[in-house]
Protein backbone atom coordinates (compact mmCIF):
# COMPACT_ATOMS: atom_id res chain seq x y z
CA UNK A 1 0.00 0.00 0.00
CA UNK A 2 2.69 2.09 0.39
CA UNK A 3 4.63 1.85 -2.25
CA UNK A 4 1.88 2.01 -4.29
CA UNK A 5 1.12 5.68 -2.81
CA UNK A 6 4.38 6.53 -3.26
CA UNK A 7 4.32 6.46 -7.17
CA UNK A 8 1.06 6.66 -7.30
CA UNK A 9 -0.92 10.20 -7.93
CA UNK A 10 -3.61 11.07 -4.85
CA UNK A 11 -6.54 13.95 -5.32
CA UNK A 12 -4.94 15.67 -2.11
CA UNK A 13 -1.92 17.01 -4.01
CA UNK A 14 -4.24 19.13 -5.89
CA UNK A 15 -5.71 20.71 -2.53
CA UNK A 16 -1.88 21.18 -2.13
CA UNK A 17 -1.01 23.33 -4.60
CA UNK A 18 -4.51 25.13 -4.69
CA UNK A 19 -3.29 26.01 -1.19
CA UNK A 20 0.13 26.90 -2.02
CA UNK A 21 -1.61 29.36 -4.91
CA UNK A 22 -3.99 30.51 -3.04
CA UNK A 23 -1.26 31.99 -0.21
CA UNK A 24 0.81 33.73 -2.86
CA UNK A 25 -2.44 35.33 -4.44
CA UNK A 26 -4.34 36.55 -1.34
CA UNK A 27 -2.07 39.50 -0.53
CA UNK A 28 -2.13 40.43 -4.88
CA UNK A 29 -5.76 40.33 -4.56
CA UNK A 30 -5.95 42.38 -0.91
CA UNK A 31 -3.51 44.77 -2.32
CA UNK A 32 -5.79 45.61 -5.63
CA UNK A 33 -8.26 45.77 -3.84
CA UNK A 34 -7.24 48.20 -1.39
CA UNK A 35 -6.24 50.31 -4.12
CA UNK A 36 -9.69 50.32 -6.37
CA UNK A 37 -12.17 50.66 -2.86
CA UNK A 38 -13.13 54.29 -2.50
CA UNK A 39 -14.28 54.14 1.05
CA UNK A 40 -15.62 51.11 1.59
CA UNK A 41 -12.94 49.32 3.69
CA UNK A 42 -14.95 46.33 5.03
CA UNK A 43 -14.56 45.29 1.09
CA UNK A 44 -10.92 44.69 0.87
CA UNK A 45 -11.41 42.37 4.40
CA UNK A 46 -12.64 38.99 2.59
CA UNK A 47 -9.16 38.26 0.72
CA UNK A 48 -7.50 38.07 4.19
CA UNK A 49 -9.69 35.31 5.05
CA UNK A 50 -8.61 33.07 2.01
CA UNK A 51 -5.72 31.20 3.54
CA UNK A 52 -7.82 30.98 6.55
CA UNK A 53 -10.96 29.18 4.69
CA UNK A 54 -8.46 27.07 2.91
CA UNK A 55 -6.35 26.01 6.44
CA UNK A 56 -9.89 24.80 6.87
CA UNK A 57 -10.88 22.65 4.13
CA UNK A 58 -7.29 20.95 4.89
CA UNK A 59 -8.38 20.48 8.19
CA UNK A 60 -11.12 18.85 7.17
CA UNK A 61 -9.94 16.72 4.17
CA UNK A 62 -7.05 15.39 6.63
CA UNK A 63 -9.28 14.27 9.58
CA UNK A 64 -11.71 13.17 7.01
CA UNK A 65 -9.50 11.06 5.19
CA UNK A 66 -7.36 10.03 8.07
CA UNK A 67 -8.31 6.18 6.83
CA UNK A 68 -7.66 6.54 2.96
CA UNK A 69 -4.81 8.79 2.53
CA UNK A 70 -1.39 7.22 3.42
CA UNK A 71 1.64 8.29 5.35
CA UNK A 72 3.78 9.27 2.25
CA UNK A 73 1.32 11.23 0.56
CA UNK A 74 0.68 13.59 3.78
CA UNK A 75 4.19 13.62 3.86
CA UNK A 76 4.34 14.86 0.05
CA UNK A 77 1.88 17.24 0.58
CA UNK A 78 3.96 18.71 3.67
CA UNK A 79 7.17 18.89 1.54
CA UNK A 80 5.57 20.75 -0.94
CA UNK A 81 3.97 23.21 0.63
CA UNK A 82 6.83 24.02 3.54
CA UNK A 83 9.24 24.24 0.44
CA UNK A 84 6.95 26.29 -2.12
CA UNK A 85 6.36 28.99 0.40
CA UNK A 86 9.81 29.62 1.46
CA UNK A 87 9.93 32.59 -0.86
CA UNK A 88 6.74 33.56 0.64
CA UNK A 89 7.85 34.15 4.19
CA UNK A 90 11.32 35.23 2.85
CA UNK A 91 9.68 38.23 1.36
CA UNK A 92 7.44 38.47 4.14
CA UNK A 93 10.23 38.69 6.78
CA UNK A 94 12.12 41.36 4.89
CA UNK A 95 8.76 43.63 4.94
CA UNK A 96 8.60 43.18 8.51
CA UNK A 97 12.03 44.12 9.44
CA UNK A 98 11.67 46.88 6.87
CA UNK A 99 8.46 48.00 9.45
CA UNK A 100 10.60 47.73 12.18
CA UNK A 101 13.45 49.97 10.77
CA UNK A 102 10.87 52.53 10.12
CA UNK A 103 10.36 53.34 14.00
CA UNK A 104 13.35 54.91 13.64
CA UNK A 105 13.13 57.29 11.36
CA UNK A 106 12.63 60.78 11.85
CA UNK A 107 8.69 60.51 10.61
CA UNK A 108 6.70 60.23 14.48
CA UNK A 109 4.03 58.68 13.38
CA UNK A 110 6.20 55.35 11.61
CA UNK A 111 6.61 54.83 15.89
CA UNK A 112 3.22 53.91 15.80
CA UNK A 113 2.42 52.05 12.48
CA UNK A 114 5.87 50.19 12.23
CA UNK A 115 5.01 47.75 14.70
CA UNK A 116 1.41 47.52 14.00
CA UNK A 117 2.32 46.28 10.41
CA UNK A 118 4.79 44.05 11.52
CA UNK A 119 2.54 42.43 13.94
CA UNK A 120 -0.34 42.35 11.10
CA UNK A 121 2.02 40.42 8.25
CA UNK A 122 3.31 37.92 11.43
CA UNK A 123 -0.47 37.15 11.83
CA UNK A 124 -0.74 36.47 8.00
CA UNK A 125 1.99 34.61 7.62
CA UNK A 126 1.14 32.76 10.98
CA UNK A 127 -2.43 31.99 9.72
CA UNK A 128 -0.56 30.69 6.25
CA UNK A 129 1.88 28.71 8.29
CA UNK A 130 -1.13 26.96 10.56
CA UNK A 131 -3.31 26.21 7.45
CA UNK A 132 -0.65 24.25 6.09
CA UNK A 133 -0.38 22.44 9.14
CA UNK A 134 -2.66 19.41 8.92
CA UNK A 135 -0.63 17.95 6.42
CA UNK A 136 2.26 17.74 8.31
CA UNK A 137 0.61 16.79 12.21
CA UNK A 138 -1.23 13.94 10.24
CA UNK A 139 1.90 12.39 8.85
CA UNK A 140 3.40 13.02 11.88
CA UNK A 141 0.57 11.68 13.64
CA UNK A 142 0.94 8.63 11.59
CA UNK A 143 4.14 8.36 11.30
CA UNK A 144 4.28 7.72 14.92
CA UNK A 145 1.92 5.28 15.42
CA UNK A 146 3.28 3.36 12.49
CA UNK A 147 6.84 3.57 14.32
CA UNK A 148 8.41 5.06 11.82
CA UNK A 149 9.35 8.38 14.72
CA UNK A 150 9.46 8.11 18.53
CA UNK A 151 7.08 9.82 20.30
CA UNK A 152 9.51 12.32 21.40
CA UNK A 153 10.78 13.59 18.17
CA UNK A 154 6.76 13.12 16.85
CA UNK A 155 5.61 15.99 19.74
CA UNK A 156 8.58 18.16 19.07
CA UNK A 157 8.00 18.30 15.57
CA UNK A 158 4.23 18.28 16.11
CA UNK A 159 5.13 21.61 18.17
CA UNK A 160 7.31 23.37 15.83
CA UNK A 161 4.58 23.02 13.02
CA UNK A 162 3.03 26.43 14.68
CA UNK A 163 6.50 28.08 14.80
CA UNK A 164 8.18 30.29 12.29
CA UNK A 165 11.10 28.46 10.53
CA UNK A 166 10.76 25.49 12.98
CA UNK A 167 8.20 24.32 10.95
CA UNK A 168 10.26 24.12 7.53
CA UNK A 169 13.25 22.73 9.45
CA UNK A 170 11.45 20.09 11.51
CA UNK A 171 9.88 18.95 8.25
CA UNK A 172 13.24 19.00 6.38
CA UNK A 173 14.48 16.59 9.56
CA UNK A 174 11.39 14.41 8.98
CA UNK A 175 11.67 14.21 4.96
CA UNK A 176 15.47 13.53 5.51
CA UNK A 177 14.59 10.71 8.14
CA UNK A 178 11.90 9.14 5.84
CA UNK A 179 14.59 9.60 3.16
CA UNK A 180 12.30 11.56 1.24
CA UNK A 181 13.39 13.84 -1.20
CA UNK A 182 16.81 13.76 0.17
CA UNK A 183 18.86 16.20 -2.51
CA UNK A 184 16.57 18.68 -2.38
CA UNK A 185 16.15 18.86 1.05
CA UNK A 186 19.75 18.77 1.44
CA UNK A 187 20.00 21.83 -0.59
CA UNK A 188 17.20 23.67 0.54
CA UNK A 189 18.39 23.05 4.36
CA UNK A 190 21.86 24.60 3.43
CA UNK A 191 20.37 27.73 1.44
CA UNK A 192 17.58 28.01 4.07
CA UNK A 193 20.07 28.28 6.71
CA UNK A 194 22.55 30.71 4.70
CA UNK A 195 19.30 33.44 3.97
CA UNK A 196 18.56 33.30 7.69
CA UNK A 197 22.17 34.36 8.82
CA UNK A 198 22.33 36.66 6.04
CA UNK A 199 18.97 38.20 6.74
CA UNK A 200 20.33 38.57 10.71
CA UNK A 201 23.35 40.13 9.18
CA UNK A 202 21.72 42.83 7.20
CA UNK A 203 19.56 43.32 9.45
CA UNK A 204 21.25 43.81 12.60
CA UNK A 205 23.80 46.07 10.59
CA UNK A 206 20.72 48.66 9.42
CA UNK A 207 19.70 48.86 13.19
CA UNK A 208 23.23 49.32 14.27
CA UNK A 209 23.29 52.03 11.16
CA UNK A 210 20.15 53.49 12.41
CA UNK A 211 20.46 53.45 16.24
CA UNK A 212 23.94 55.43 15.40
Amino acid sequence: MENKAKRGFHPIYILAVLYVAAVYLFPVIFGGMSQNTTGEQDISIWPLLIPFAFGLINLFVVIGGRNRIERVQLLNCAVFIKYALIPFYIIGGLCIAVMILLMFTPVVIMVFVGPVMAAMLSTLGWIAMVGAAPYSIGYIVKSCKQGVHGKVLSVIAGICQFLFTADVISIMVLALKEKKCVKMTIALLILFVLAIITTAVIVTGLVIRAIF
